[in-house]
């Protein structure tokens, strides 16, 4: 039953796996990633399986906890995060153990994901046409003065 209204804080131990990234190594597609070095708390989703790097920690769900849905988690506290655990312009890797998480059910954490998942689709919509209607004015404004 989806409730957002009951969930569980964690850190983020409980709830996925985390590593340094590593060259040459490819992280699965769904993994999250932020930054810590030189950060301003970048958060990042490898929508397909890649390597990332060295600077980025590669954090990998568990089962049981939606891919995406950690990662809008991840994105929704790094602030807080970053206020207090940055030192300077990095994040010692240790710090990410007092990560705070809130973990829905798993229904309720597929409905998020699935809600944001569309309202990212849709910004990216108005952003294409945005762009589309720039183009389109400065091809108008070349013609008109010429």
């Amino acid at each position: 039953m989806i409730d957002f209204t009951q969930y569980e804080k964690l850190k983020l131990p409980d709830v996925a796996e985390f590593e340094r990234g590593k060259a040459g190594k490819i992280y699965p597609a769904g993994s999250s990633t932020i930054q810590i070095s030189a950060t301003r708390g970048q958060i990042g989703f490898l929508k397909q399986a890649g390597e990332v790097e060295a600077k980025d920690v590669v954090i990998i769900p568990i089962a049981g906890v939606d891919h995406y849905y950690l990662n809008v988690v991840l994105q929704k506290n790094v602030a807080d995060f970053c206020r207090v655990f940055q030192s300077g312009l990095n994040i010692k890797f240790e710090e990410l153990n007092n990560f705070k998480v809130e973990l829905h059910n798993f229904e309720t954490q597929q409905a998020i994901a699935s809600a944001v998942k569309q309202l990212n689709f849709q910004a990216e919509l108005v952003d294409q046409q945005i762009s589309d209607m720039q183009l389109f004015k400065s091809y108008m404004l070349s013609k008109m003065m010429m």
